[in-house]
């Protein structure tokens, strides 16, 4: 399963979104995106659904945790 996910919090100005799958010269299972608030960038998403997830290149989530 690949394709863009979005996320809206109108009461707080937040959005964010990832693409599963839209990470080039990687497997369909790397995903990347961002969180926005109020229209300005505030973080970098990355990561594989199968092992991690990083926000601004810092490690969250990790399966081997």
């Amino acid at each position: 399963m690949t394709g863009k996910i979005e996320f809206e919090d109108l009461k707080h100005g937040i959005t964010a979104s990832y693409e599963i799958g839209g990470v080039s010269k990687k497997p369909k299972d790397y995903f990347n995106g961002a969180i926005f608030k109020n229209g300005m960038k505030e973080s970098d998403i990355y990561g594989n659904y199968m092992g991690f997830c990083d926000f601004d290149g810092q490690r969250y989530w990790d399966i081997r945790d």
